[in-house]
């Protein structure tokens, strides 16, 4: 809808246009004067016109007069064309005031505009402005109902730090209560133990005294050992009557000196006499060939009962031989060779295997025939390096094989990716050392 003051400049102009005409009219028919009423809304206007009357002939001048109005009035002759071109001025007049009233509204239109448009940006703010208000009182609202949960998980906390003091309390009552049972037991379990190492101390005593027995009954007297009663083996041991594994004497045939053996009374039937023992790495297996010949260590811990002892006692009779391995992952597996000879020194020790089975891999990690024993003094191998200084201890190394029991040691965590370890290539690989090994020998059919 037009504003007020858009309303008022059009009025003007019709107003204007109106007077113009009449004005013209009046002039051409030369009436006295006219009336013009116009109605504007609830106001009207009345605009009176005068008579447009010819001038009087002016008398004439005399020479040198300086009025300049007389002298610009035409004749009287062209009162006519005078009054058309004064008509045609006015006219000019009011076009060019029709024009800038036209400008004018132009640019009150434009400023209606652009206040409409304000008061919609202004209308939009409003509503913007609302929005924001009732999201705040939204916020304002959540923001209280947080604060309602937090207090109240301020006084859960309270609550529970209260409750665990309690507890804790109690639990320290309990302990100061407790001590002293736990100071009493901690004095019958050093007194146990106390009577544990004095049962253990009989415990060795009685199978010294049962070892001792065997022995001298192996010893005995010479009728005796004529007869054939002195033991070769832990299978004739066995076969005496002895069911307690442990550390037994037996004279090997060809061989001055008796040995000192442990025998295993329960594995599979029992009789096994025990040829070679790792178990925590106490004894130096590196050695050189008269004492891989001869034998060391301790029979009840590792040791090795030596290749000469070995060679007498397979040379006698068919003897089996069985391998048993652990790994640091307490996996137990074991090999076992229906028939086993060892050559003399003058063979080099030579092994010979047949018969293979067992859980320790799907083949023998032993070349079965031929393969000669080598030792860091000896080498015997089939190899142009020196397989006991690469892989160390002494063994039947071929070209250096896919086996070694008599390698270095190596404890847990500093086990793998060993090649100079104990190695069993079928069960764990070859750089794999492993925690326990035997090697043990029985008479076939014991």
């Amino acid at each position: 809808m037009p504003s007020r003051p858009a309303m008022l400049l059009r009025s003007l102009l019709l107003l204007a246009a109106t007077a113009t005409a009449a004005q013209k009219r009046g002039l051409e028919a030369g009436g006295p004067r006219q009336v013009q009423l116009i109605q504007h809304g609830q106001c009207s206007y009345t605009f009176v016109l005068p008579e447009s009357r010819p001038c009087p002939p002016a008398p004439p001048e005399a020479p040198g007069s300086s009025n300049s109005l007389q002298r610009d009035l035409p004749p009287t002759e062209n009162l006519g064309a005078w009054r058309a071109q004064r008509v045609r001025q006015l006219e000019k007049a009011l076009e060019n005031n029709t024009l800038r009233l036209q400008r004018v509204l132009n640019q009150t239109s434009r400023m209606e505009i652009q206040m409409l448009e304000t008061s919609l940006s202004t209308n939009k703010l409003e509503k913007q402005l609302l929005l924001q208000s009732d999201e705040l009182h939204r916020l304002q609202g959540r923001s209280s109902a947080l604060e309602t949960r937090l207090q109240a998980l301020e006084t859960q906390q309270q609550e529970d730090l209260a409750s665990l003091r309690e507890e804790k309390e109690q639990l320290q009552r309990l302990l100061g209560s407790h001590s002293g049972a736990l100071a009493g037991l901690e004095r019958s379990l050093r007194i146990a133990s106390s009577n544990s190492s004095l049962l253990q101390h009989q415990q060795r005593q009685l199978l010294e005294s049962m070892q001792r027995l065997v022995h001298v009954m192996a010893q005995g007297p010479a009728p005796m050992r004529a007869a054939g009663q002195v033991f070769q083996d832990c299978a004739e041991i066995h076969r005496f009557g002895a069911t307690v594994s442990g550390v037994y004497t037996i004279h090997v045939a060809n061989m001055s000196e008796p040995k000192k053996v442990f025998c295993d009374m329960e594995t599979n039937g029992g009789g096994w006499t025990i040829i070679q023992r790792r178990m925590n790495g106490s004894e130096n297996f590196q050695r050189g060939w008269k004492e891989y010949k001869e034998g060391f260590g301790d029979p009840a811990g590792e040791y090795w009962l030596g290749n000469e002892a070995i060679h007498q006692l397979t040379s006698r009779g068919t003897y089996s031989l069985r391998v048993e391995l652990e790994d640091w992952e307490d996996h137990e597996t074991y090999a076992q060779y229906e028939r086993f000879q060892l050559g003399s020194e003058a063979q080099l020790y030579s092994l010979s295997l047949t018969g293979y089975n067992g859980s320790a891999g799907r083949q023998t990690s032993l070349r079965l025939q031929g393969t000669n024993f080598s030792t860091r003094d000896a080498d015997n191998d089939n190899c142009l390096c020196k397989c006991a200084h690469l892989m160390s201890g002494g063994w039947w190394f071929d070209a250096c094989g896919v086996s070694n029991l008599n390698g270095v040691y190596y404890e847990d965590g500093q086990h793998v990716r060993r090649m100079n370890g104990i190695r069993w290539h079928y069960f764990r690989g070859p750089s794999y050392s492993l925690r326990a090994t035997r090697m043990m020998i029985r008479p076939v059919g014991a």
